[in-house]
């Protein structure tokens, strides 16, 4: 009897101490009290260090540096979609322009414009795919139906008959993958780049505070 109570007193304790996932993430990133949302703090020295050195296209049209790219990738998985995020870029007192903010600020939207819409034309691409396996799919299996309805016992056309039938259940299969594999992990790379651009992003100098 004392070992059951002791082990219910051990369960209790571990449902105690588990650290929620928000305590974690409060120990890791600032909230900005304004909205609530949590604030990813960058340090750079200039401007430029935002986007690829390789690229000399102006800021809207630039490359982000890969680096950096990888890092906000991160920080968003690690923050639960149900929470809006800040991006808050730390440079030196003497950099500030507001005109360049801007500039960057677009060029920062514009390339995750673009991913997300590449992502957007694969998706409509699979959905073309689906619709047209679908449609084959149902022709074959009618067919398949229609031959094996007819009473005949050839063999030959017994055998046309089951080539229809797998042709029809192997593009139901292709469908079926293209949903559930493919289809999700597209939705998913659309639902990280429009957090991105759903993001507010602002510039903090010098000992200036991260927050609003």
């Amino acid at each position: 009897m004392q070992s059951i109570f002791h082990r219910m007193k051990t369960k209790l304790k571990k449902r105690i101490i588990k650290p929620k996932r928000s305590d974690y993430l409060q120990k890791i990133y600032e909230r900005n009290p304004s909205t609530g949302n949590y604030v990813i703090q960058v340090g750079i020295d200039k401007y430029t260090d935002i986007f690829n050195d390789w690229d000399n296209a102006p800021f809207r049209k630039r490359d982000m540096d890969p680096d950096l790219v990888i890092f906000l990738e991160n920080c968003f998985e690690e923050i639960p979609e149900k929470y809006g995020v800040d991006i808050c870029f730390y440079l030196p007192k003497g950099e500030k322009d507001k005109s360049r903010e801007e500039s960057l600020i677009a060029g920062i939207k514009t390339y995750y414009s673009f991913y997300l819409h590449q992502e957007i034309k694969i998706l409509k691409n699979n959905y073309h795919k689906i619709f047209k396996y679908v449609l084959i799919a149902l022709s074959l299996l009618c067919v398949s139906v229609f031959l094996g309805s007819s009473g005949d016992k050839n063999i030959i056309l017994g055998t046309v008959q089951q080539g229809f039938n797998i042709g029809g259940w192997v593009f139901l299969w292709e469908v079926i993958s293209m949903v559930f594999f493919p289809g999700r992990e597209v939705s998913s790379e659309i639902s990280k780049y429009q957090r991105f651009l759903n993001s507010l992003i602002y510039f903090k100098y010098g000992n200036e505070a991260p927050l609003h």
